[in-house]
């Protein structure tokens, strides 16, 4: 008799811990710091943001996140003579911008330690750019007229700042270590009303509570 309480007993406890839930964390803050690209790829620079996240349900969650991006090229022009640069007309250009965005993400994988989440949020952003969408026109001297400069003959047109929105989506992976410090690696792709197409990939540190 008192085998078979015994045996009942263990098979309770043994279902018990069976049928137990892992609480996982509902709350996340985290921080991100990409390489990043506009446009087709000739402005590079680096972007900067943090997110607070909310699971609605286990694998459901929502963020709102705050990002600043800044990128630079240049259009080289240069006049030689003898293989000896005598100027540099290179026209120079920098775009930068913060913005706010929520995103609703799905974890395809979420576990006390690993979790693999996809992305598709909205975003309002305001931009600042040196150099406006209408571009320029360059006028090289004669040829053998070294005293004549490149002329660069701008077309400012549009505004130099401007507000937008658009959309964005992300790809992220991330591993939680002790107390909820957590870290990862994260892509994304953004475009906004303005076509400016935004592209970054990077690491990310947080912690969940």
């Amino acid at each position: 008799m008192k085998k078979n309480i015994l045996l009942i007993l263990i098979i309770c406890c043994v279902s018990t811990c069976f049928s137990q839930t892992i609480q996982l964390p509902k709350k996340s803050v985290q921080f991100n710091i990409d390489k990043s690209k506009h446009g087709s790829g000739d402005m590079n620079g680096i972007s900067l943001g943090l997110t607070y996240t909310r699971y609605i349900k286990k694998k459901l969650s929502i963020d709102f996140n705050f990002k600043s991006t800044i990128h630079d090229g240049q259009d080289t022009f240069l006049l030689l003579l003898n293989n000896a640069v005598i100027q540099d007309g290179s026209v120079r250009k920098t775009t930068a911008g913060f913005q706010f965005g929520s995103m609703i993400r799905y974890s395809l994988m979420r576990s006390p330690s690993h979790e693999f989440l996809i992305g598709l949020g909205i975003y309002g952003r305001f931009q600042s750019s040196s150099l406006g969408d209408n571009g320029y026109t360059v006028s090289f001297p004669q040829p053998g007229n070294i005293n004549q400069p490149i002329l660069i003959a701008f077309d400012n047109e549009t505004p130099q700042r401007i507000y937008t929105i658009g959309y964005m989506t992300q790809v992220s992976y991330n591993y939680t270590f002790k107390k909820g410090l957590f870290a990862g690696i994260n892509a994304g792709f953004q475009n906004d009303s303005n076509a400016d197409i935004i592209t970054h990939l990077g690491l990310m540190i947080g912690k969940r509570f």
